[in-house]
């Protein structure tokens, strides 16, 4: 079959799941897609995969960035004619919200990258059941009545010993103002979808910072630090908002009463109680 000059022919199994894979992370390096397509069992070699970028950039579906993202990598994200036609066949997302913004697109594209290499963590270790990107989310709690309490930045549902757990995820670079986190401690009283919060941030001062928050919460809030989820995952060491005291994330996720005195730190543990 012809098809007209400067048409493309999108295929099923190797183009829409690349689409789909940059319009949910909203910025992805070069090589954090290819590893995606190869966990995603949806392409294997990597000559083929630099031909199909080749391609779907330069018929204008896919932009690569021009960022000072310090990345050493090229950065995507999807081309609001491919986001239409994604939201077409059943993709759920909002192309108003696809956050490009120029004046936002470097610090938007960092935290995506970071938020991608905790992805990417769970997948390597066979662990993920689902991850239910932020614009799924945002388009939820736009046009349904059965929102989430807020926009978290994924939820995640993980295989345990116990069987499966979901929780919401909240990946912090830099501190936002105070204002954000009372506002957030008090909105999770109303959350009905998830009965966990991780808050993976990157340093220590960080956490002290963003835990102080949620210390009379009743919602089960946990912090821990980036690379300990690259190490340990649901080994590593988490902190409780109430008690200040920190056990494995695994037991967190899992709901044990058993408390960090009785069951000691992990021994791989670099997070101190405070």
């Amino acid at each position: 079959m012809r098809y007209p000059k400067g048409s493309i022919q999108l295929n099923q199994s190797r183009d829409l799941p690349l689409l789909r894979q940059i319009l949910r992370s909203e910025f992805v390096t070069h090589s954090q897609l290819f590893e995606f397509s190869r966990l995603n069992h949806c392409e294997r070699s990597r000559n083929s995969f630099h031909w199909r970028m080749r391609r779907l950039v330069g018929r204008g579906l896919i932009l690569r960035q021009t960022l000072a993202a310090g990345t050493g990598d090229a950065v995507y994200s999807v081309a609001n004619t491919a986001a239409t036609l994604l939201q077409s066949m059943g993709e759920y997302c909002l192309i108003g919200c696809v956050r490009v913004d120029a004046n936002t697109a470097s610090k938007n594209a960092l935290h995506a990258i970071g938020l991608n290499e905790i992805h990417l963590s769970a997948l390597r270790a066979g662990m993920l059941v689902r991850w239910t990107a932020a614009v799924e989310i945002r388009s939820q709690n736009e046009l349904t009545a059965f929102g989430f309490a807020k926009d978290y930045d994924a939820i995640v549902t993980v295989r345990t010993d116990l069987g499966e757990r979901r929780f919401a995820l909240e990946y912090e670079r830099s501190p936002k103002p105070a204002k954000c986190y009372r506002a957030i401690a008090a909105c999770m009283s109303q959350e009905v979808h998830v009965n966990r919060l991780l808050y993976l941030v990157a340093n220590y001062d960080i956490l002290r910072f963003v835990s102080s928050f949620f210390t009379s919460a009743e919602f089960p809030v946990f912090f821990g630090l980036v690379p300990d989820w690259h190490v340990h995952l649901l080994e590593m060491p988490v902190l409780d908002g109430h008690a200040k005291r920190t056990f494995p994330l695994r037991q967190a996720l899992n709901g044990s009463s058993e408390t960090a005195a009785n069951l000691g730190t992990a021994a791989s543990c670099s997070l101190p109680s405070y």
